[in-house]
């Protein structure tokens, strides 16, 4: 039942008000667990700390208020644990020791669970993923749980897939024009070696393109120009997931670009074409037949972009989110309640 469900409070510090794709599913994670009936929350430094570069509901609670009304127990709470927190002194955090929580460990890339490469790094990594006290692991695409599964030698029951939802702004539109864009957060020395690569290479059918990069700018805002774009320049690498490319996918973009790993599920629905990291010339070939596409087969290309941005809004949406959130949860209360009972006899 609900009420006998312990809390679940999520680790996201130290605040940070800049767009952090994976801090925005941690706040969409605690929207989905609070509308399943439990007791969730981000904790953050400051009370009432929320980002502001994405509208989110989730709630919040300052650590020292969570300390304060005693929730940092083994009896009362589950902690959700960022794979970038490994090799963290749980026993010291922000100055109080929460090592004896059972926990939940969101990897939202696979690339980063390793942090920086050291002579630590097998205990660290004993530490966030092998104890008993680890009650899940929860990843976010094929290609992180395969990592979770090979790489770090987790069994099959430690690990939930995730489903990453796109949101309903990111859509088709008919008011699309010869545009294409692409973000600069990852991988800047990339994005100007294409834009200079585009500049001097005369591509043709390019004549009436317009390029722009995408920053500094709201999500609302990115999901406009996405909307009214044709292609979407992709550049993350690594990525645990893509969620930049399904979003442009789900806007009706032909996607050119890197996968980053994660995003190798979704260039397979087809309208787009994965270029290998640091593959220059690849690259602007791609961009090549992508203009070719759209001006020698414009029915079919946007035939094939209308199927590809339906198949993301199905896939990838949030009723399938919410779906693989309840899934993870019944396997995460019925190992607390092992775990419990198991650390009390």
């Amino acid at each position: 039942m609900p009420g006998h469900r312990p809390l679940v409070r999520v680790l996201s510090l130290p605040d940070l008000d800049r767009p952090i794709g994976g801090v925005k599913q941690l706040y969409r994670h605690v929207e989905h667990l609070v509308a399943l009936g439990w007791d969730a929350a981000i904790v953050t430094e400051k009370t009432n700390f929320h980002p502001s570069w994405f509208d989110n509901t989730a709630p919040t609670i300052a650590l020292s208020e969570s300390q304060s009304r005693h929730e940092l127990c083994p009896d009362k709470s589950i902690l959700i644990l960022p794979e970038t927190y490994i090799g963290l002194d749980l026993e010291n955090f922000y100055g109080i020791n929460i090592a004896s929580l059972g926990r939940v460990v969101f990897n939202q890339n696979a690339y980063y669970s390793y942090g920086k490469i050291s002579a630590e790094t097998e205990k660290s990594l004993f530490q966030l993923y092998n104890l008993d006290s680890v009650l899940q692991v929860l990843s976010v695409s094929e290609n992180t749980h395969t990592f979770l599964s090979r790489n770090i030698g987790l069994p099959d029951n430690r690990l939930s897939r995730i489903i990453n939802a796109v949101e309903p702004i990111f859509h088709s539109a008919d008011n699309k024009t010869n545009k294409m864009h692409w973000m600069t957060r990852k991988n800047p020395e990339h994005v100007n070696a294409i834009m200079m690569g585009i500049k001097r290479s005369n591509l043709q059918n390019s004549s009436g393109w317009q390029g722009k990069p995408l920053e500094n700018i709201s999500h609302m805002e990115v999901a406009e120009h996405l909307r009214s774009a044709r292609i979407f320049l992709a550049f993350g690498h690594p990525e645990g997931f893509g969620l930049p490319i399904a979003e442009a996918m789900a806007a009706g973009c032909w996607v050119v670009g890197y996968s980053g790993g994660g995003g190798d599920e979704l260039f397979r629905l087809g309208a787009g074409e994965r270029v290998s990291f640091g593959d220059w010339p690849e690259y602007l070939a791609s961009i090549q037949r992508a203009f070719n596409a759209f001006a020698d087969q414009p029915r079919e290309t946007q035939m094939r972009l209308t199927r590809q941005s339906l198949a993301v809004r199905s896939l990838y949406s949030y009723e399938q989110e919410r779906l693989s959130i309840k899934l993870a949860w019944e396997r995460v209360s019925k190992a607390f309640t092992l775990w419990r009972n198991d650390s009390t006899s």
